[in-house]
């Protein structure tokens, strides 16, 4: 994401604490906007998304003439802002895709028209990429009651489109957690660990979205980076939350002398934490998630058994996560990343979006380091 963008949302995020991130339903976070970068104000803003384009037409030179993005666009695009798109502009792209699932979703994300996800949820009840952003649309306060009954509705949607995709148990795990429905939490993640897919429907989005800009008169280069610094970024925060209420759920167990199951909680949130760790992950977010909630689980088996020899292994474990946290911290302080993007070439910046596309974040920000060095 789009990079300089998760590039500073990670230090955000790490200097933070590694505190929760919460999402607005009718302004999802997008991965900049999970942790803004130190120079915006404070990591509690959220970033406006722009709501009124119906007047607005993007005045945007072929890409042929343009050799950089223009700085504010730039400057924009990484503080995770959409490019300005009317509904007009995206009359000929949804026709031609004859206005299928993710035409109209990422036409619904790019004008914030409500109109293009009803839609969607009407036309394809079964398509997964449908439920996923019903799920996290669907209520106006995740902490209210009746808020959770909606949403719970909705994921009960996505794991009937999605039946071998882990996520939708994972957050229907947090679900439950939310309303109190302790065992049928733990059902929903024993249900998601032992399922060898996780999707989390970014990949679609990114592309579905930067052909929404193409298609809106924007350049290449701009149309993917902005794609990818705007994909919205919902689960983790719950996923993340899942991870607590396991460690929560382990303490309860444990004050009431029941050991076994207190390890067996934290054995879940441990391979949550794990499964989000993932070295090949497109975003930096995500492993910094899963590296927080490894960390949280850890502590909690240190602090069951302090002097026992396995209390060893875990600090072990502990320090291993620790300094995986600080080397990404240093390779996002040392922001050469969003350096280069300020001056690349329109050529270079496309590369750069496909590359974290394929190889993942860190390995792309490990490209333009090996990049600049030559240069």
């Amino acid at each position: 994401m789009r990079s300089g963008i998760v590039i500073a949302a990670t230090l955000s995020l790490l200097l933070l604490g590694w505190a929760m991130f919460r999402h607005p339903p009718q302004a999802s976070p997008t991965r900049a906007e999970l942790a803004p970068a130190p120079v915006a104000k404070g990591s509690d803003t959220r970033r406006r998304l722009l709501n009124d384009t119906s007047s607005v037409e993007p005045l945007v030179p072929p890409i042929e003439s343009r050799q950089t993005i223009n700085t504010n666009t730039m400057e924009r695009i990484l503080k995770g802002e959409g490019l300005s798109v009317t509904l007009g502009q995206l009359e000929g792209y949804l026709q031609a895709n004859k206005r299928d699932a993710s035409s109209l979703l990422a036409a619904y994300q790019a004008t914030h028209e409500r109109a293009l996800l009803d839609e969607a949820i009407a036309k394809y009840p079964s398509d997964p990429r449908v439920a996923y952003t019903a799920w996290f649309r669907s209520q106006p306060d995740a902490n209210d009651p009746s808020g959770l009954k909606v949403r719970r509705e909705a994921l009960d949607a996505l794991k009937q489109a999605a039946p071998d995709n882990a996520i939708a148990n994972y957050l229907s795990a947090a679900n439950y957690f939310r309303s109190g429905q302790t065992e049928q939490a733990i059902q929903e993640m024993q249900a998601g660990a032992a399922k060898a897919k996780y999707d989390d429907y970014i990949q679609d989005a990114i592309q579905s979205m930067t052909e929404a800009y193409l298609a809106a008169g924007y350049p290449e280069a701009e149309s993917k980076l902005a794609a990818m610094s705007g994909a919205l970024l919902p689960h983790l925060s719950e996923l993340k939350q899942a991870g607590v209420s396991l460690v929560e759920l382990a303490n309860s167990y444990r004050q009431a002398g029941d050991a076994a199951s207190a390890q067996a909680a934290l054995q879940m949130g441990l391979d949550l934490g794990q499964r989000l760790d993932d070295p090949n992950s497109m975003t930096l977010i995500q492993t910094l998630v899963g590296i927080a909630v490894q960390r949280k689980a850890l502590d909690a088996m240190a602090a069951m058994a302090p002097y026992a020899e396995s209390g060893q292994t875990i600090q072990e474990r502990i320090n291993s996560l620790v300094q995986q946290r600080e080397a990404i911290k240093a390779a996002v302080a040392a922001g050469a990343t969003q350096t280069w993007l300020q001056t690349a070439s329109a050529q270079d910046i496309s590369a750069y979006v496909d590359r974290e596309r394929l190889f993942g974040e860190r390995n792309a920000m490990k490209w333009v380091a090996n990049r600049s060095t030559k240069e």
